[in-house]
């Protein structure tokens, strides 16, 4: 009896190996980011600035957007840190935001697109871990949020 035990235990241990990732999402749409130079100082920590865009309709009704961002630490609130390099949709910005990174030689950052489409605002997002020393890199966008 111990040994048919054991080998239903074995079957199920195997079975969830097997199960498939759930955590992975979805990539509903990317955006280009180019021209990504960071500046470090020892000691108070990085600056970066980068050029990120997408076309209207990235995902169904969003609007597009071109944008020159200056990443804030996840600890800092404030305004938008992107400036609108063309004219935004009216209620329509971006934000970015620095991430901890899985290691010291790579960069991770979370970018934000918000825009009002009636009177729902929406909210579509994603995060990229990249080298330091790359100059340009895609976001994958795995979310889109709307509150009415």
């Amino acid at each position: 009896m111990f040994t048919s035990f054991l080998a239903v235990i074995s079957t199920l241990a195997a079975s969830v190996v097997a199960v498939p990732n759930l955590a992975a999402r979805e990539v509903l749409a990317t955006w280009p980011a180019d021209g990504f130079e960071q500046k470090c100082f020892h000691p108070g920590g990085c600056t970066a600035v980068f050029n990120i865009k997408a076309p209207a309709e990235y995902v169904q009704g969003a609007p597009a957007f071109s944008a020159v961002c200056h990443p804030l630490s996840a600890e800092q609130n404030g305004t938008p840190n992107c400036e609108a390099v063309t004219d935004p949709a009216a209620g329509s910005y971006v934000e970015s935001v620095w991430e901890v990174p899985s290691a010291d030689d790579l960069v991770k950052l979370s970018i934000f697109h918000i825009w009002n489409e009636g009177d729902a605002r929406y909210n579509a997002s994603g995060s990229v871990e990249f080298p330091a020393s790359a100059t340009s890199f895609e976001v994958p966008v795995t979310s889109v949020t709307a509150v009415l």
